[in-house]
């Protein structure tokens, strides 16, 4: 587990004080993707750089797996950092070396394998990110996404118990981001390793993370599961975030208008109720007649829900009894008007 508590971090320039980070608390739990995200200049790059202590905090403490890394003197800091693994957005691949001479690297830093050895864990880790047939090729010869992988083997080289991701899919399109962010999944699955990710891409941490910590101005302003920030964002800066993506549905245009006389309501489906024709059911049921607004149907993390905002409207029933309907079925409701 990480636990990072109370971190303020300060930088001047050109005479003028920054707050990087501002009081930053967070727990991440061994064995989950948990991902950063906020606008250029939040802090999160100064923040994941705390974790391995390339950026090292003012005040505050950070510890993984209960060790304190603040405590380590250098040699005990540079084990530390060997179970430590971080992936970075421009790949920072050694040109001169091949692909097998890159991931080579760290282990013949570390000094604890022999040749042979190391030749095994190479022959391992390209097959795990599927690039056994350019072992011989240089950084060079290789595409964006084919360095990325040769990155991220090289970041598991010393079977780090902790993956750092500094905008690892910030350099790619949308195509290879997409593999390699299927690639993380699958390390995160087969090692159970613990993966860190930073990004300003909102539909990274839809697809692969399992909780996420909103990042504004160096404070974290909203954190917890993927899909309830998501579907419930409480934050201005996170409801901005995911406008950009069409996820957040903003009911502002139709609150100032006269649609109807019954309830304008947000109706948000998860679990089964989002696979299910709830809607088409209490019609029948309950005679609530509806009218869609607007919609969004999709997944997290593999999970399916659906956001509409409809008018609601029953004359046999009150207010309170409609909204008990919908939770009886398992829709989350917020009244719009």
């Amino acid at each position: 587990m990480i636990k990072v508590d109370h971190l303020h971090k300060q930088f001047v320039s050109n005479g003028i004080s920054i707050n990087a980070l501002n009081d930053v608390s967070l727990e991440i739990q061994e064995g989950e993707i948990f991902g950063i995200i906020g606008r250029s200049g939040a802090g999160k790059s100064t923040l994941i750089r705390t974790f391995n202590l390339l950026e090292r905090p003012d005040t505050g403490s950070i510890s993984i797996n209960q060790l304190d890394l603040l405590s380590l003197d250098t040699t005990a800091l540079q084990q530390a950092r060997q179970k430590i693994g971080m992936v970075f957005q421009h790949f920072n691949l050694l040109s001169s070396r091949t692909v097998e001479g890159n991931i080579r690297f760290p282990l013949e830093l570390a000094g604890q394998l022999t040749d042979a050895e190391i030749n095994a864990r190479v022959t391992e880790l390209l097959a795990l990110v599927g690039l056994s047939a350019h072992r011989n090729a240089y950084p060079a010869q290789l595409s964006g996404g084919q360095k990325q992988r040769v990155g991220i083997a090289r970041a598991l080289a010393n079977q780090p118990e902790l993956l750092l991701c500094d905008e690892a899919t910030s350099a790619l399109d949308p195509e290879t981001t997409e593999s390699i962010l299927q690639l993380l999944q699958d390390i995160n699955q087969k090692l159970n390793l613990t993966i860190v990710l930073i990004t300003h891409e909102m539909r990274v941490i839809r697809q692969i993370c399992d909780r996420v910590a909103v990042l504004d101005k160096g404070s974290v302003v909203e954190t917890g599961k993927v899909i309830d920030v998501f579907l419930f964002p409480a934050h201005e800066v996170t409801k901005s975030l995911l406008a950009e993506t069409g996820l957040h549905l903003d009911p502002t245009l139709l609150r100032k208008k006269h649609l109807h006389d019954g309830l304008l309501l947000k109706l948000t489906f998860t679990g089964e109720a989002a696979l299910n024709p709830v809607l088409d059911k209490l019609s029948r049921e309950h005679q609530i007649h509806y009218n869609l607004f607007q919609g969004a149907i999709s997944e997290i993390k593999g999970e399916s829900f659906g956001q509409l905002i409809a008018g609601i409207k029953a004359d046999h029933l009150s207010s309170a009894e409609i909204l008990a309907v919908f939770a009886a079925h398992g829709v989350k409701t917020e009244v719009i008007q």
